[in-house]
């Protein structure tokens, strides 16, 4: 990467940190936005730095500015955006992307403005000088957000630190699942196959360039969400009422199986994002643009997925801008949320039928605790207990009570995956 490429990168990345953190964009949004953004193309092969540039700042914010705070006059965050972004950026290069220090320190210098050229100079090259000591600071430093260091350390007591490992992986890996003859598209696109059948890419690039993707053969799913499915044990012609449907990758998974599926969402977005991925995968499917909440059916479904919003802890290592978009107190506004969207399902259910609960949270109120409440304030519902028949690799995360708690450190056998909740519920007379 010549120096001209090199700092466009740095100020890419600057633009996408202060989208997240300043202007409360998703990384996923932020990132699309700067490497689309007309006027500054960055080509294809400088992507995926950028990417792992930003996604890193992100993953060891904590620490990173724990570590300038002891360097600064006054808290990094009374710095303006220009300087605060620019001693991030050049503090992860040089103790987490092993950047050479001339380089980290004249890049973030040449994306400083003027009046800050001196200081972020100045700390940077202080830090290099006394290495040893700013690294171990860095090392000792918090790891995450107060609220949410002290939710896990009480909840995952003997987990949490292996939890943190996962989520601070810098290159995290890609999982799909496949429509059908997984062992061709192994070896199509060179990955390992997984328990349960599913893919994990060991290569890098654009996914959108990877053969069989265009032709609709193959989705984006992580491991753990694709547990979820597999553990519901859908036949061929089974309809299915799937609640919260967008994106779509477990109403791709339900309809590669022959299932009859209506989906329904209430996001314009992620409902336009469902029918772009319906349309490649060629899959045909139904898709309701309504409030749950507000929707109403005299049919009735022996099946239903319900897959809750909720706080996404759960997927920190892909999207690390969760760390910084959520807060305590807002997994209270979304545990009502999930209360009354699992109260409206149920009536859609009918006797005998089952209704799967599933999210991506770590938080035991987005998932054990809500199913708790739900049993005893329904006598109508018991839980279905999920097997481990048929599905492999799932006994330290299948709990007595017959859920699943997936942590992303549980595989024996696969290296770093999602934190999921899975609960299936029967409606008894």
């Amino acid at each position: 990467m010549n120096n001209k490429l090199g700092i466009e990168s740095r100020k890419k990345s600057s633009m996408i940190l202060t989208d997240v953190l300043d202007k409360a964009f998703s990384f996923e949004e932020a990132f699309q936005k700067s490497i689309t953004n007309t006027k500054s193309l960055i080509k294809s092969e400088d992507k995926a730095f950028v990417y792992m540039l930003t996604s890193s700042v992100l993953r060891f914010l904590t620490q990173i500015d724990f570590t300038l705070d002891k360097l600064l006059k006054k808290p990094i965050k009374k710095l303006p955006c220009n300087p605060k972004m620019a001693l991030r950026i050049g503090l992860v290069q040089l103790f987490i992307l092993k950047t050479p220090g001339h380089a980290a320190v004249s890049t973030s210098v040449d994306i400083t403005k003027s009046k800050w050229k001196g200081l972020v100079n100045a700390i940077l090259r202080q830090i290099i000088r006394e290495e040893k000591k700013y690294k171990k600071v860095f090392e000792d430093a918090p790891k995450l957000p107060d609220w949410l260091l002290k939710r896990w350390k009480k909840n995952w007591p003997n987990d949490y630190l292996k939890i943190i490992e996962c989520i601070q992986e810098i290159k995290p890996h890609i999982d799909v699942a496949v429509k059908k003859d997984i062992r061709k598209w192994k070896n199509e696109l060179k990955a390992d196959l997984l328990p349960n059948n599913i893919l994990r890419l060991n290569q890098g690039g654009l996914i959108s360039e990877k053969v069989g993707y265009d032709q609709g053969e193959w989705w984006i799913q992580d491991y753990s969400s694709q547990i979820a499915i597999k553990s519901f044990s859908i036949k061929k012609n089974e309809e299915i009422l799937d609640l919260c449907a967008a994106p779509g990758g477990k109403t791709a998974q339900m309809l590669a199986l022959g299932a009859k599926v209506l989906s329904i969402d209430q996001s314009k977005k992620r409902i336009t994002k469902f029918k772009e991925n319906m349309k490649r995968l060629k899959f045909e499917t139904e898709i309701i643009e309504t409030d749950i909440l507000k929707f109403d059916t005299q049919k009735r479904w022996d099946k239903i997925l319900l897959d809750v919003p909720c706080s996404s802890t759960g997927i920190i290592r892909k999207n690390p801008d969760v760390l910084y978009s959520k807060e305590g107190s807002s997994i209270n506004d979304l545990i009502n949320i999930q209360k009354k969207l699992l109260q409206k399902s149920w009536s859609f259910l009918n006797t005998g039928g089952q209704l799967m609960y599933c999210n991506c949270s770590l938080e035991i109120e987005e998932g054990e605790l809500q199913i708790k409440k739900f049993l005893r304030n329904n006598p109508d519902a018991k839980i279905k207990k999920i097997s481990s028949s048929g599905l492999d690799d799932i006994n330290k995360s299948l709990k007595k009570e017959g859920w699943l708690r997936i942590l992303p450190n549980d595989s024996e056998k696969v290296k770093n995956i999602d934190g999921f909740f899975i609960a299936c519920l029967k409606k008894v007379s």
